[in-house]
C-alpha cells in the first residue's frame, strides 16, 4: 500500500514538473510581446518624423519611448518567469525520480 501510494506521489510530481517545464518554454518561445513591442517602435518612428514639423508632438514621442522600454521590461520579465518555470520543473522532475529511485 505504501509502495503504491509513493509511486502515484512520484509519477503526479513527474507529471507537474513536465507541466511546469512546458509552460516555462511557452513562455520564453512567446513573440506576443516581441509583436507589440515591433508594431509601437513602428509607430514611434512615424510619430518621430511628425516631431520635426509640429512642436506639439514631443509629449507624445516621450510617452512613447517610456512605452517601449515598458514593454522592453516586460518581455524580460517574462523571459525570467520562463526560466523559472523551467527550472521548478526540472527540479520536480529530479524529485520525482528520487522518489522512485528509494523505492
Amino acid at each position: 500500500m505504501t509502495t503504491t501510494l509513493q509511486v502515484a506521489m512520484s509519477v503526479c510530481l513527474f507529471l507537474l514538473g513536465l507541466c511546469s517545464c512546458i509552460a516555462g518554454l511557452w513562455t520564453i518561445l512567446s513573440k506576443e510581446y516581441q509583436r507589440a513591442l515591433k508594431s509601437i517602435s513602428a509607430q514611434s518612428a512615424k510619430i518621430s518624423s511628425k516631431a520635426i514639423t509640429d512642436a506639439g508632438v514631443a509629449p507624445l514621442i516621450e510617452a512613447s519611448s517610456r512605452l517601449i522600454e515598458a514593454i522592453s521590461q516586460l518581455i524580460r520579465t517574462a523571459v525570467g518567469v520562463g526560466v523559472f518555470l523551467c527550472l521548478a520543473g526540472g527540479m520536480l522532475c529530479l524529485v520525482a525520480f528520487w522518489m522512485l529511485s528509494t523505492l
